[in-house]
């Protein structure tokens, strides 16, 4: 894997080789992993579990991706089977802790969410803001905007082999597991450096399979082009109220849900801004504002700002239901008779924006200046 700068601000451009920076430890390559997941996979993953202890030993990490299914990432320093594990372990260790985390039911994962969130707490380097929610099931709903039931979690064991330099050998390996039906990919994960310090990690999928493998018969639906349409329009309307710097940072690659928090500083964290796509499945979209996190007062505060405030915007509905993925306020588009086109987008994007503006400065002025 080769990485260039390229200057194009003279005559002639100029392309300059970035040197390669090995990582020093595998603790080294797992913290930052772990405070970064998006560079694991190319989709969202929710770290839930970092060296848990298995009947079959010490996964690195442990993440659910946005179908509830539990991905196991074991990582190496250096090239794939070499120095602690051998061309052997660097995929019988994954098999071996998939097969163990196979026979867990929901109230068995969140065990082990339980533990993650006291552990990053008190010893690992991520910020109290990466573990919001009481539940596992509400943390995956927050982060990847996922709807799953407690009966789904798990459905299938996914393996990530990530490592400095995947040899050969363990890509044959791996492609032949993937013959005999496993989930399993390798990513490759490099640092380099510029001459003023400035670093960059370059990831690259050398195995991968189509996620049709390991999505539920239900959820096949990809909504993700349709998401990224609103959210760039949202976002050209509100970023200079919601403090987004790009529209990646209101939210990745999803693909069934847009929903993003505030950055504004004094905008309470338990607000969730989204827009759900339902149309293939129930003949309807929504646009709504939901309430996550442990922060019972906060919430109280909110339902009254938005109950209060309500009547001035025209066409949303409240709730007052108290579960983790209702809906606070909404508004429904009825979609039973034809696909969504530009119109549709704009007329969502129209009416987020309209939510975004009314309720988030009543939110900052009546909660979160408290």
């Amino acid at each position: 894997m080769r990485l260039f700068e390229f200057d194009r601000d003279r005559d002639e451009p100029r392309t300059l080789e970035l040197d390669r920076e090995a990582v020093e430890t595998e603790w080294q390559l797992e913290s930052w992993l772990h405070a970064n997941p998006e560079v694991i996979l190319n989709e969202p993953l929710l770290i839930f579990g970092r060296q848990y202890s298995l009947s079959t030993g010490l996964p690195d990490l442990l993440a659910l991706d946005q179908w509830g299914n539990v991905v196991v990432v074991e990582l190496k320093k250096g090239q794939s089977g070499s120095g602690s594990a051998s061309e052997e372990t660097i995929l019988s260790q994954p098999q071996n802790y998939a097969s163990d985390l196979s026979n867990y039911e929901y109230a068995d994962l969140e065990d082990i969410y339980r533990e993650y969130k006291a552990n990053v707490r008190d010893e690992w380097e991520v910020s109290e803001s990466a573990v919001v929610e009481d539940t596992l099931k509400e943390a995956h709903e927050t982060a990847l905007g996922g709807d799953v039931e407690e009966s789904e979690f798990n459905t299938h064991q996914r393996m990530v082999i990530l490592a400095e330099e995947i040899t050969s050998r363990t890509e044959n390996n791996a492609r032949y597991l993937l013959e005999q039906g496993l989930a399993v990919q390798c990513v490759a994960v490099q640092r380099f450096e510029t001459d003023d310090e400035r670093e960059f990690l370059v990831a690259s999928t050398v195995v991968d399979y189509p996620l049709s493998r390991v999505q539920p018969e239900d959820s096949k639906v990809d909504y993700s082009h349709l998401i990224r349409n609103v959210r760039d329009r949202v976002f050209a309307e509100v970023s200079d109220v919601t403090r987004h710097e790009r529209p990646g940072d209101m939210s990745g690659a999803a693909s069934r849900r847009l929903g993003f928090h505030s950055q504004h500083p004094e905008h309470p964290d338990s607000v969730l801004y989204r827009f759900t796509p339902r149309m293939v499945e129930q003949g309807r979209a929504t646009v709504s504002i939901g309430l996550f996190g442990s922060d019972t007062d906060e919430k109280d505060q909110v339902r009254e700002v938005v109950a209060a405030h309500a009547g001035e915007l025209e066409g949303y509905k409240t709730s007052d239901e108290h579960r983790p993925n209702s809906n606070l306020v909404y508004l429904e588009f009825e979609m039973l008779d034809r696909e969504p086109d530009e119109e549709f987008v704009e007329a969502v994007a129209e009416e987020m924006t309209r939510l975004i503006q009314h309720y988030h400065p009543l939110l900052v002025e009546e909660v979160g200046s408290e």
